[in-house]
């Protein structure tokens, strides 16, 4: 899954954001980044000058980028296309066959900024590879420490709703897992319900974990199943910091951009206001059986 990792670049030192956590995966594992830059051609009469003036700055930047990690020994290498961000970031995910995307998002309003426009909820919704989003951190307060890139993942935490879908992030946890050896936190989230109440939804909920920690416990990875009541995004992020997790993996419904994940807009709004980087994966809702054309035949 993360052989080949496409990391998006706008110029600013937002989207630049994520490469500390694309060090601190080089430092597990060999993976060669593939650099991107879009170039959106402006709608003038002289869109084709414009264009290849912004391509040529574009190049410039994203070589000087390129030479910087180049030096600190990373396989790199960049490439500027001119066309819509979210096109261009996919076409080079095809065409490279990239296993992953790492991205930044501008953090003010969850995934509805990055790079330009909707990027990030766009790529989210329509990325067939796993998408790795970091939401920057400009407070002092709430900044990772300056070696965030040589600190391992020591915890993963794994949000899931009960349904087959959100069960598809696990073989990306399990990645890295097998890279960072962390203990993974399997956290349910039910809805709150009264005293007394909800006894055999519990028991359903901790029967669900267990067996969703089979593939990780045959891996020798430490698991901790946690069942909790209450608003899921509350839920996930507060368990996110009692047990200070380095991650978050979860799965997001391709059908509504961000859409659904437990109960509402939950990848969202937990990416919004968390601490620590979101590995993403697409769950594609099972195609639909194609309806037969009832044709009447005349005798």
């Amino acid at each position: 899954m993360i052989e080949r990792i496409v990391v998006p670049l706008d110029g600013s030192l937002t989207a630049e954001a994520v490469l500390p956590q694309v060090r601190r995966i080089l430092h597990r594992n060999d993976s060669e980044l593939l650099l991107v830059r879009a170039v959106v051609p402006a709608p003038a009469e002289n869109a084709i000058l414009i264009a290849d003036a912004a391509s040529q700055a574009a190049r410039e930047y994203v070589h000087g980028v390129q030479t910087r990690l180049d030096r600190e020994g990373v396989r790199v290498r960049s490439e500027v296309r001119v066309g819509s961000t979210i096109g261009v970031i996919l076409d080079v995910v095809e065409d490279w066959k990239a296993t992953m995307i790492a991205m930044a998002t501008h953090g003010t309003t969850g995934l509805k900024r990055v790079l330009l426009g909707s990027v990030a909820e766009a790529v989210l919704r329509k990325s067939p590879v796993p998408v790795l989003v970091v939401r920057p951190f400009w407070s002092s307060d709430e900044a990772p420490s300056d070696d965030v890139e040589r600190r391992p993942i020591r915890t993963l935490l794994v949000p899931v709703d009960g349904s087959d879908l959100s069960g598809m992030v696990v073989p990306a946890a399990l990645e890295f897992s097998s890279l960072f050896d962390p203990r993974v936190l399997l956290l349910r989230v039910l809805e709150a319900k009264k005293k007394g109440e909800g006894a055999r939804e519990l028991e359903e909920a901790k029967s669900h974990l267990q067996g969703m920690a089979k593939p990780f416990e045959r891996k020798g990875i430490d698991t901790l199943q946690i069942v909790e009541r209450g608003d899921p995004v509350h839920q996930i992020l507060e368990t996110a910091r009692f047990h200070e997790a380095d991650l978050i993996a979860m799965t997001t419904h391709g059908r509504s951009g961000i859409g659904r994940l437990v109960t509402g807009s939950v990848t969202e709004q937990v990416l919004r206001r968390s601490p620590v980087p979101l590995l993403v994966v697409r769950a594609a809702a099972p195609a639909r059986p194609k309806r037969r054309a009832l044709v009447a035949k005349r005798r």
